[in-house]
């Protein structure tokens, strides 16, 4: 490495941390010593092709653009027309990729549908504030998510960003992100435009990935099925919670997800307060129904519901009494079926 940079070459460059895309990274540290501490640096090896110079650029003019605590930040940069294209970025000691998380005991998330809302949130503020500067990742992914010892999520890697919706930058018959996280209008050959909404659908992959500890899966539909929260995890029911979120993130047309950063905030905190306050997801509300009052009774079927609520019922409705605090609500079984039957076909 020593023998491709120039003598007047700011940064010092230490052991390879990685391989970020196109290009390696490596530890740094400032050889002028103005800014102390350790750096990761990021640089393009020499003889690539003329557009992955082109996607490198891009790749710095979106870290310089994008300023967020979600998103890693960039101390330093090369000039188009120098010789050695690289950026540097903040170091964090401890800080692992998602994808070297998952599958081991390390995964902060595993399990955990409140720790795994958090680490969504923080991705969805990273695409916000892209959404704000007309940036699309386009490849969020396991490997391009750092996760801090303390938990917190950063965006990295822009390699494969789209800016003020520029024409696309791509290798040869390349897609455009990760297969399995990426969305169906980033696959390569895809004709789709492609918007904010892209990165909404890997977050709803990073999210299931996150919470299950595993890689995710292809296509939609099979997150509404047998990778279902409820099947994943039949014992721990607030996990099912997170489907609201899977049901407007991994959807396979871009009109049936959410399209800003703001109704996606909205979403998970919704799905927060549903956890916190452990609310009963609907699916167990079906089976087993909790009185709404009290939290403690089951609500069990009236006999006599029509003089308490309506004669004659309406259709599908029927009245329901808890059996320990005693309070009566009319329930709209045919409304939980619809709902339930919905969730099951979506892709």
């Amino acid at each position: 490495m020593a023998k491709q940079l120039p003598e007047s070459f700011r940064w010092k460059i230490g052991r390879q941390l990685g391989e970020g895309g196109q290009a390696p990274v490596y530890i740094a540290t400032d050889s002028r010593q103005e800014l102390s501490g350790e750096f990761a640096l990021k640089k393009l090896p020499s003889h690539k092709p003329a557009k992955a110079y082109e996607r490198f650029s891009k790749e710095i003019d979106a870290l310089r653009v994008v300023e967020h605590p979600s998103i890693v930040r960039i101390v330093d940069h090369s000039a188009p027309d120098d010789d050695v294209q690289f950026y540097v970025m903040e170091f964090v000691e401890g800080a692992r990729t998602l994808r070297k998380l998952l599958g081991t005991s390390d995964n902060p998330f595993a399990s955990d549908p409140l720790k795994s809302v958090h680490f969504f949130r923080q991705i969805v503020f990273a695409i916000n504030a892209c959404q704000e500067c007309q940036i699309v990742h386009r490849d969020l992914s396991p490997a391009n998510v750092l996760v801090l010892p303390n938990g917190d999520a950063r965006i990295i890697d822009f390699g494969c960003c789209q800016i003020n919706d520029d024409e696309r930058i791509t290798l040869t018959d390349e897609g455009i992100g990760t297969p399995n996280y990426m969305a169906p209008e980033c696959e390569s050959g895809a004709e789709g435009e492609i918007r904010a909404n892209a990165d909404f659908y890997s977050a709803g992959k990073l999210l299931w990935s996150a919470i299950t500890n595993k890689f995710a899966f292809a296509r939609e539909d099979a997150c509404f099925k047998s990778k279902s929260m409820k099947n994943i995890f039949p014992g721990n029911p607030l996990s099912w919670h997170l489907q609201h979120i899977f049901a407007q993130t991994i959807r396979r047309s871009p009109n049936n997800r959410i399209s800003k950063g703001i109704f996606a905030l909205n979403l998970a905190n919704k799905v927060e307060a549903l956890i916190t306050s452990n609310k009963q997801p609907l699916e167990m509300f079906a089976e087993h129904p909790t009185c709404p009052n009290c939290g403690w009774g089951t609500l069990q079927h009236m006999a006599d519901d029509w003089h308490l609520f309506a004669n004659p019922m309406p259709s599908g409705l029927s009245g329901r009494k808890c059996d320990y605090c005693g309070m009566c609500f009319p329930v709209d079984g045919k409304q939980i079926r619809a709902s339930l039957d919905l969730m099951s076909r979506l892709d």
